[in-house]
């Protein structure tokens, strides 16, 4: 993008609430788009939901289940603005939640998408049911 600005116009910027971030402890954070904070900061209120790796059926299939996974929406129009997740592999689970920032993804769209079961990255679903019911209380196979 550096040298395309240089050299052409119009000049492209960079949206960093786009681009995903990852560390890589020991479990592994993996964050993209806006947190509890920044959303406070800009619209007065949070639309947050976290839940734990143990409600994803995966992570107890393969005794990693420390962990959470975290999104933050728009508090009207239930787009995704972030998702944070601590958890084994975090850094692999990520990309999914950085396409649902950057298009405008709403919470429905991530629910409405068939995610293959068991996988870790069936976490990003549930964070995202979390806003309508208690994931806690769904059985290993309920969408």
């Amino acid at each position: 993008m550096a040298t395309e600005n240089a050299l052409t116009i119009p000049v492209r910027t960079m949206n960093y609430d786009h681009v995903p971030s990852a560390v890589f402890t020991n479990p592994q954070v993996a964050s993209v788009g806006l947190t509890e904070e920044e959303e406070m900061r800009r619209f007065g209120s949070c639309a947050c939901r976290t839940i734990r790796m143990d409600t994803v059926p995966k992570a107890l299939a393969i005794n990693e289940d420390r962990g959470v996974f975290k999104m933050v929406i728009h508090p009207r129009s239930s787009k995704v603005l972030g998702v944070h997740i601590v958890s084994p592999h975090a850094a692999d689970l990520i990309h999914e939640a950085t396409l649902a920032v950057k298009f405008g993804l709403t919470i429905d769209d991530i629910i409405d998408t068939l995610h293959v079961f068991p996988t870790l990255s069936e976490g990003i679903k549930r964070v995202a049911q979390a806003f309508t019911r208690d994931v806690s209380q769904m059985s290993c196979c309920v969408e």
